[in-house]
């Protein structure tokens, strides 16, 4: 891998964790304060994760392991916020009810 390609696929790896942060921000904020807007935002950022890691596995010179986690990765952040939320959701209702 050239310096150039280490660069470039360092980057793309860093939006791809950058955008899934974001979407799991902006999904919370959303639920919390039940704004669509803002879920919405973070099912953007979703959508620009998809497409980030679809470079990466298209175009970075990464191994084919490698290019397995980023599919993983990118079809299990689509549920981490929901779930996430869920579980939160049920702790706060257990400790209201004691």
């Amino acid at each position: 891998m050239t310096e150039v390609a280490l660069l470039k696929t360092a980057l793309s790896l860093g939006a791809f964790i950058l955008l899934a942060g974001c979407y799991g921000l902006f999904y919370g904020i959303g639920k919390l304060a039940n704004w669509r807007a803002m879920r919405f935002a973070g099912y953007a950022c979703y959508g620009l994760q998809c497409a980030v890691a679809f470079a990466i596995i298209e175009l970075s010179p990464l191994s084919h392991p490698w290019k397995l986690v980023i599919i993983v990765s990118t079809l299990s952040f689509l549920v981490i916020p929901p779930i996430t939320w869920h579980f939160v959701e049920r702790t706060h209702e257990s400790e209201r009810r004691t």
